[in-house]
Order: C-alpha cells, then structure tokens, then sequence
C-alpha cells in the first residue's frame, strides 16, 4: 500500500507551480546529499530544514517568507559560515556557503527568474560535488542530477498548462545525448594539467 503522499492522485490535485517547485526541492536535497559527509554536518541539516520548509509551503500553498525574515537567515548563514571556516573563500568555506544559498533561495522564488538562479545554483553545486570526490557513484549520482536539472529547466519553458514530467525528461534526455559527443571531444582534446 502506497503512502498518501506517493499516491499519483495525490499530485495531481497540486498546482502546477506547487509541483514543479516540489520537483525542483528534490533536486536540490539530491545535490546536497553527497556534500552531507563532506562538509560539517550543519550545513546539510540547516539545508534539509530550509527545504522541507519551503517544501511544505509549496504542498500548503502558503506565501513565503518576508523580505525581513529572509535577510535575517542570510545574515546567520554568512555569521555560521564565518564562524566555523573563519572565511567564505576557498573549497569547504565556499561549498558550505553556495549550498546554504541554494536552499535560501528557495524560500524566495517567486518568477522564473529566481527559478532559474536556482537552477543555475544548483549547476554550481552538482560541479561543486567533484572538488571533493570523482568517483564513479558520485558521477553516476551527477548524471541523475544533470537529468533532472535539464527536466527542470526544460519544464520552465513549456507554454502554460500542465505538461506532464515526462516530456520534459524526454526533451532533458535528447540534450543530454545530443551533448555527449561534444563532451567526449572536450574530454579528449583538452588539455590536461597536473
């Protein structure tokens, strides 16, 4: 028996703008998830909370967070971040920092605007996500996440209406493959530096 919330006639009832912005939270908690073991452990909790926090008011179809009440957690993301790397330059400091504005930035998308400064974190992040590990798990983890972004992005420029998921990862895929010989010609051809 499914949960209530896997149910599909439990997604179906949302708002178009409610599921696309479930699907993009997921996105990002599976980006942070290899970080969660690389980077201090209140970084990818404070992560998951804002979230879940702006998970449940897309589910709930409640406003988001004031101006005030957003510039106040930026304010403690960057003192946090100050306190534990005592800097937000260079790799832990940054990571910890991109990764905590990604989930900020949620609690603030109101175009598609924000959406795509999202998305575009999230690239950010999903690259970020090699300078700690280049293993074939994580890659193949990146891939999953490459997938989705494009499904999130491609999703964002359908016309209005509800155009299901699936024809955007079918669009997200074609990219995907139409962009591997390039990717596989760069791999080859570029220089490598020690």
């Amino acid at each position: 028996m499914l949960s209530p919330l896997l149910r599909p006639a439990t997604w179906q009832h949302l708002p178009r703008e409610s599921r696309d912005t479930l699907f993009l939270l997921a996105l990002c908690a599976w980006l942070v998830l290899p970080l969660a073991w690389q980077l201090p452990p209140w970084v990818p909790l404070a992560s998951a909370a804002l979230l879940l926090w702006r998970a449940q008011l897309a589910w709930r179809g409640r406003p988001l967070p004031r101006r005030r009440t957003m510039l106040a957690l930026a304010a403690l993301v960057l003192a946090a971040t100050l306190a534990e790397h005592r800097s937000i330059l260079g790799r832990d400091a940054g990571v910890s920092f991109v990764v905590l504005l990604l989930a900020l930035k949620t609690l603030e998308m109101h175009a598609r605007r924000d959406a795509m400064v999202v998305f575009f974190l999230g690239f950010f992040v999903l690259v970020a996500n090699f300078l700690f590990s280049q293993s074939l798990p994580v890659a193949a983890a990146m891939l999953l996440a490459l997938l989705g972004l494009l499904t999130a992005l491609v999703n964002a420029h359908l016309p209005v209406g509800r155009p299901p998921l699936r024809q955007s990862l079918r669009l997200a895929g074609q990219m995907l493959l139409w962009g591997t010989p390039l990717t596989a010609a760069l791999f080859l051809l570029f220089p490598r530096v020690a």
